[in-house]
């Protein structure tokens, strides 16, 4: 194709996991012609506890009950597999999904909006000129008003478009566990069990899906580390899918320096360091990133500040709990006595479940030690 014949879109969204999905969907539903690139096919193995919150269930604009495996209404707070307490709720905590399924199903909601997908080799270069974005990978071509990178923690488009020193990492490594008694198992975080983060078991109805988490960039975790953790607690169980992942953050302390290249999801850094949920902030930005766009080719706010002020209270958020983790997961046995007091319990599953209360439970998590016969 030569570089003159290339289409000029209003949006091209690079990544078609949850944030992507999410930026490119709402553009096309407001009538913009939007192009959504990926470099795998789908389904794609991606690592992710899948649990999605009910402020992730509430933020997508169409449901995901054909994906969803369980809904547990309890979660066991554990401290080193040792001591626990559960903590219960009149209604699902979340929705457990598998997350291969949820992105494919995600994006098959995203091309019936009209949206057109497809797959690429690696970005080479990405320019701004003449009032467009101008991307190139080895063998093609593209053109947008506006670019939308939502291609995870090893973003090309935040690498190609300007260092961004802000941008933090955390580590997940999860397995899954054929068991018999999956269908019936807990919904567990386990504090104290790697240093800066947690042990997880996730009930999917025909397995398990365990994992640690760090934001302890000293903290290596290995399929070693993983096997033995899945083998205290289950004794010998078939284990299988030993998956990696990274999480990124930093989005607190970001700015756009962009006029019409906006960085959501992983690539943004919108995962919340304190629960190691990804999910939610990566819709929200993605939805931001859209409203920003189409304001400004409405000829409203300019983009870039939209995009702003779109996410500023999940900056902000943000902001309390990186505060609140670092803290956190500092004093592993404190933590766990405070998230287990009888007066806490409505706050943690509050701000677990419904997003009303993360920065809130950051910051009480911090502040009530002092009031705590502990």
């Amino acid at each position: 194709m030569r570089d003159g014949d290339a289409v000029c879109w209003d949006a091209i969204v690079v990544g078609a996991g949850p944030a992507g999905c999410a930026a490119a969907y709402d553009l096309s539903i407001a009538g913009r012609s939007v192009l959504l690139l990926d470099k795998a096919d789908f389904p794609r193995p991606k690592a992710c506890a899948g649990g999605l919150t009910r402020k992730s269930l509430s933020a997508l604009r169409y449901s995901v009950t054909p994906v969803v495996r369980e809904r547990p209404s309890a979660i066991t707070v554990e401290k080193n597999a040792a001591e626990s307490a559960v903590i219960r709720s009149l209604m699902p905590i979340c929705a457990m999904t598998v997350r291969d399924e949820l992105d494919d199903f995600c994006l098959r909601q995203t091309v019936e909006a009209g949206v057109q997908f497809e797959r690429i080799d690696p970005i080479e270069t990405i320019d701004e000129m003449n009032r467009e974005v101008h991307l190139r990978t080895r063998a093609r071509y593209f053109r947008a008003q506006f670019l939308v990178g939502a291609d995870g923690v090893h973003s090309q488009v935040r690498r190609l478009t300007g260092e961004a020193r802000w941008f933090r990492r955390g580590f997940a490594l999860e397995a899954n566990v054929r068991t018999p008694d999956a269908a019936s198992a807990a919904m567990v975080f386990d504090l104290g069990t790697v240093s800066g983060g947690y042990g997880w078991v996730f009930p999917k109805g025909d397995h398990l899906n365990i994992g640690l988490y760090t934001i302890d960039s000293s903290e290596k975790l290995n399929r070693e580390r993983l096997a033995t953790y899945i083998a205290t607690r289950c004794g010998a169980v078939n284990t299988e899918q030993f998956v990696g992942q990274y999480l990124g953050f930093g989005a607190e302390q970001a700015e756009t320096s962009s006029a019409r290249i906006f960085l959501v999801g992983d690539a943004g850094g919108f995962a919340d360091p304190l629960t190691g949920e990804g999910i939610y902030g990566a819709i929200m930005s993605g939805q931001a990133a859209a409203k920003a766009i189409e304001g400004d080719l409405r000829g409203k706010k300019a983009a870039a500040s939209a995009f702003m002020q779109a996410t500023a209270r999940l900056r902000a958020d943000l902001r309390l709990s990186s505060a609140g983790a670092r803290w956190f997961y500092a004093h592993p046995d404190t933590g766990y006595r405070v998230l287990t007091a009888p007066m806490l319990r409505s706050l943690v599953l509050r701000a677990y479940a419904s997003g009303s209360g993360v920065a809130a439970l950051a910051q009480a998590v911090k502040n009530i030690v002092e009031i705590l016969p502990l």
